[in-house]
């Protein structure tokens, strides 16, 4: 498994590149552009990736070190080590299966009359406050930050990406309450 998580790590390295390259420039209050927001969203599913990678080899060694080996029947500890290891393993080819799907996504241009689909940057009004979102193909959750406005990805599998899809401005989402206000 391993040597798939590596070889799926080298792809996210190199579509930073190719994003940066194909995206077209947009606005949220100041200039930033979609491919800051990609480039961004593909940093922190490395950074994810290098974490739980190397968390999980650091917890594996541990579990099959000399001094975890079992010192009375009940003693699990080294088992134990090892499937945490695993679950790590899973959650960093994620990760990086995560950042591959951005490899070749170009988000379409959105315009004031869009209606929100894959690749779209919505600001959401809540009762309270707003929020910036991307709906991106992968990577649900992430948090990026960037000229100081942090937006968070969803995907339409989501329940919030889910009522987002389809919406124009002015219309609302019911769970959470909120309304676009627009749609880049």
């Amino acid at each position: 498994m391993s040597s798939r998580v590596s070889s799926v790590s080298k792809n996210i390295l190199s579509s930073n590149q190719r994003c940066i390259a194909s995206l077209v420039a947009f606005r949220i209050g100041t200039d930033v552009n979609k491919a800051a927001i990609l480039g961004a969203i593909v940093d922190a599913l490395r950074a994810e990736f290098d974490t739980l990678q190397s968390t999980s080899q650091k917890t594996r060694a541990a579990g099959n070190d000399a001094e975890s080996k079992a010192e009375g029947k009940y003693d699990t500890r080294s088992t134990e080590d090892n499937y945490l290891a695993d679950g790590l393993a899973r959650q960093a080819l994620g990760a990086a299966q995560a950042g591959a799907a951005y490899k070749d996504f170009t988000p379409p241009p959105f315009g004031p009359d869009s209606r929100i689909d894959l690749g779209a940057l919505v600001e959401l009004a809540f009762p309270d406050e707003t929020h910036w979102f991307f709906l991106g193909p992968a990577g649900g959750g992430i948090e990026v930050i960037c000229d100081e406005t942090p937006i968070t990805v969803l995907t339409p599998e989501s329940p919030l990406g889910r009522q987002l899809m389809g919406l124009k401005i002015g219309d609302g989402t019911t769970s959470p309450k909120a309304k676009v206000r627009s749609v880049e």
